[in-house]
């Protein structure tokens, strides 16, 4: 890689640019961690040209990168390694869109060049493939979700009618109102589901962390990102389900059979 490369960078953790060092190997976080090095150690590098000498090469640098396996070094440095002149095997080159059918006729009548990638391209085909799968998977999550969520909530709900509907029926006839006795199980309810919020969100970071590490592969990685909105969203999901469970319960206890209920045996 050149210096003060414009088209074709290496970032950092905070996207400022850098430079390839002087000498040595500024590789990419994943490649050091599938080859356990750390900034200091020797990698055993091969020359697949000429000798075929294998050569040991300090790692000077780590950096972070979610395409590839990126191992990069300085041009110069590069060239005194191998032995050999300056050499081009690439170039990154900015194309006016107007002129883009004159660049691939220039291209063709090149032998040497092998082939040619537009990178806006194959980034907006990138981001559509992972924009619909990542859409189908949440889709996915939340209904799933809602489904538990549901299931869960009301079920818990009816399950503490059932258990308390002699006492609740006891309250309207002592003269409470319908809001009074639902007040009674709806505030339960209420503190369930808000002592629930923390553990709901632990188990949703970590199985969105386990998500993310299966995506990894040596052809793309994608950072594991978590929001305050991804938790504020979250919650307001699992309050709107169960509002409306309250909701369905509190018909219920309307439509209780008091002449029934206080009938039953314990």
């Amino acid at each position: 890689v050149p210096e003060h490369a414009d088209l074709s960078r290496i970032l950092d953790d905070d996207l400022n640019a850098l430079d390839p060092p002087v000498a040595g190997l500024l590789i990419s976080r994943h490649v050091a961690q599938l080859l356990d090095l750390h900034i200091g150690d020797k990698a055993e590098v091969e020359l697949l040209e000429k000798d075929r000498r294998v050569v040991a090469v300090p790692v000077t640098a780590i950096v972070q990168n979610y395409v590839g396996l990126a191992v990069y070094m300085h041009a110069g440095a590069l060239d005194r390694l191998i032995g050999d002149g300056p050499r081009l095997s690439g170039v990154h080159a900015s194309v006016d869109p107007l002129h883009i059918d004159e660049l691939y006729a220039a291209v063709k009548r090149t032998p040497a060049i092998g082939s040619i990638a537009l990178q806006d391209i194959s980034r907006v085909r990138f981001r559509e493939t992972i924009g619909e799968n990542i859409t189908v998977m949440t889709t996915v999550y939340v209904i799933l979700a809602v489904i538990i969520t549901f299931g869960v909530i009301y079920n818990s709900a009816r399950i503490q009618l059932s258990e308390r509907a002699r006492e609740l029926a006891s309250l309207r006839v002592l003269g409470f109102t319908r809001a009074e006795v639902s007040s009674v199980l709806m505030i339960e309810l209420a503190v369930i589901v808000a002592l629930a919020q923390p553990l709901g969100w632990l188990l949703g970071y970590l199985f969105a962390w386990s998500v993310v590490k299966g995506f990894e592969s040596d052809l793309f990685r994608i950072p594991f990102v978590v929001d305050a909105a991804t938790y504020a969203t979250a919650s307001l999901v699992v309050l709107s389900v169960a509002v409306l469970s309250a909701l369905i319960v509190r018909a219920r206890i309307d439509r209780l059979d008091l002449i029934r209920v206080l009938k039953t045996r314990e």
